[in-house]
C-alpha cells in the first residue's frame, strides 16, 4: 500500500503541473534527443519495447517494467549519429537497474549525444574559433508492483542542452539550456503470454536558451503497446510486439493536453500524427536454461506517416552467462539514420 500510494501521488502532481507548451508540432520541440531510443534489442524490434522493457533500459522506456526485476543490470548502448554526414557525431546510453528489497526496484540512466566540434564565426563571417556542442539527460526511476500482475513507475530526468559557449553576433548569452521532465509508466501482465504497457515520457516546462522569451516545448508523447510471448519452451522463444507513439503539445496542464492532442484536430490527422512500430524476436537457447545462453534473430519496421517515414530494422543478440551483445541494423530510405548500425553491451550480476 505504501509503494502505491507514492506513486499515486507523484503521478498526481505530475499531471496537474503546468506545461507550457504551445500547441506547436513535435517536430518545433526542443531536445529531440530524448527521443533517441537506447538499447540494439529495442532498435532492431522496430523500437516496440514499451510492453517488454525487461532489461536495465526500462528506466528509459517504462519505468514500470523495472518492478519484478530480480537481477542487478547494465546497459551500455553506441551508435554513430547521422552516418556519412558527420564523423565526430554519436550517441551514447549508460543505464543502471537493481531491485531494492522491500520497495520496489530503482533506475539510473545517462543520456548523451554528442553533437561535435563546431566553427565559432562572426557577424562578417570570419573564424573566431571553435567550440562543442552536446545534449546530455540524467534520470532516476522507481517501479513497483501496484496490484496482481500490475506495476508502475515513474522517471525523473534533468536535462541540459549546450548548444553554443556564448551567443553570435547582437545576441547576448550562452546558447545553453536546462530543463526537467518526468516519465509515467505501467504495465499490466493480462495473460501469462500478453503484456500491456503505457509510457507517458518528458512531462515538462519549456526549454529556453539565450531568450527565456522564445522557449520551446519538450517533446511530450505518449506510448501505448502490447506483447505476446507465442512460444516459450526451454529451447525456442518467439516474441512479437506492437507499439502505438502519439505526441502530445498543447497549452496547460498534461492532463489538457492529453485531452486537447485528440480534440483539437480531426480523427484523420491524429492517426497522421500515430507512429507505429512492430516487432519480432526468435531466441535459441544455446543451454539447458534459456536465459544463461542463447542467440536471437530480430526484425522490426516503424512506420511514421507524417513524417512519410518507413523503417525496416533487423538484429542479433548474443548472451553467455552474465554477458549479452546486441547490434541492430537501420535500413530504409529518406531516412537520417539509413544504413546505421547500434551496439550495446548488457550486463546482469
Amino acid at each position: 500500500m505504501k509503494k502505491l500510494t507514492i506513486l499515486t501521488m507523484l503521478g498526481l502532481c505530475l499531471a496537474l503541473l503546468p506545461s507550457r507548451a504551445q500547441a506547436t508540432p513535435e517536430s518545433r520541440a526542443a531536445v529531440l534527443f530524448l527521443l533517441i531510443e537506447p538499447g540494439a534489442r529495442a532498435i532492431a524490434m522496430g523500437e516496440s519495447y514499451v510492453a517488454i522493457a525487461d532489461d536495465a533500459t526500462a528506466s528509459y522506456f517504462n519505468p514500470a517494467a523495472l518492478a519484478g526485476q530480480t537481477n542487478k543490470k547494465l546497459n551500455f548502448t553506441h551508435s554513430k549519429w547521422l552516418p556519412g554526414l558527420a564523423d565526430d557525431l554519436s550517441y551514447e546510453f549508460l543505464a543502471y537497474s537493481a531491485p531494492v528489497e522491500g520497495w520496489g526496484n530503482i533506475g539510473l540512466n545517462v543520456s548523451l549525444l554528442n553533437l561535435g566540434e563546431q566553427i565559432r564565426t562572426d557577424e562578417r563571417g570570419n573564424t573566431q574559433g571553435t567550440f562543442r556542442s552536446y545534449d546530455v539527460a540524467l534520470s532516476a526511476a522507481y517501479g513497483a508492483e501496484i496490484g496482481e500482475n500490475m506495476s508502475a513507475g515513474i522517471g525523473l530526468k534533468f536535462i541540459r542542452s549546450n548548444l553554443a559557449d556564448q551567443g553570435a553576433g547582437i545576441e547576448r548569452g550562452k546558447g545553453v539550456g536546462n530543463s526537467f521532465a518526468a516519465d509515467l509508466g505501467f504495465l499490466w501482465a493480462v495473460t501469462p503470454t500478453i503484456n500491456f504497457g503505457a509510457a507517458l515520457r518528458n512531462l515538462g516546462p519549456k526549454i529556453a536558451y539565450i531568450d527565456a522569451s522564445q522557449a520551446d516545448p519538450l517533446p511530450q508523447h505518449i506510448v501505448l503497446g502490447i506483447a505476446y510471448d507465442l512460444m516459450d519452451t526451454q529451447y525456442h522463444d518467439v516474441l512479437f510486439s506492437f507499439d502505438l507513439y502519439k505526441p502530445l503539445i498543447a497549452d496547460g496542464s498534461f492532463a489538457s493536453n492529453l485531452l486537447k492532442a485528440w480534440a483539437d484536430e480531426g480523427l484523420s490527422d491524429e492517426f497522421k500524427e500515430m507512429d507505429l512500430h512492430f516487432g519480432g524476436e526468435y531466441k535459441y537457447g544455446l543451454s539447458a536454461r534459456q536465459d544463461e545462453a542463447f542467440f536471437a534473430l530480430r526484425a522490426g519496421y516503424s512506420w511514421d506517416s507524417d513524417g512519410e517515414l518507413k523503417t525496416p530494422t533487423f538484429g542479433v543478440g548474443l548472451k553467455y552467462n552474465r554477458f549479452q551483445i546486441d547490434v541492430a541494423y537501420i535500413t530504409g530510405e529518406d531516412t537520417p539514420q539509413q544504413d546505421n548500425t547500434r551496439f550495446s553491451l548488457n550486463l546482469t550480476f
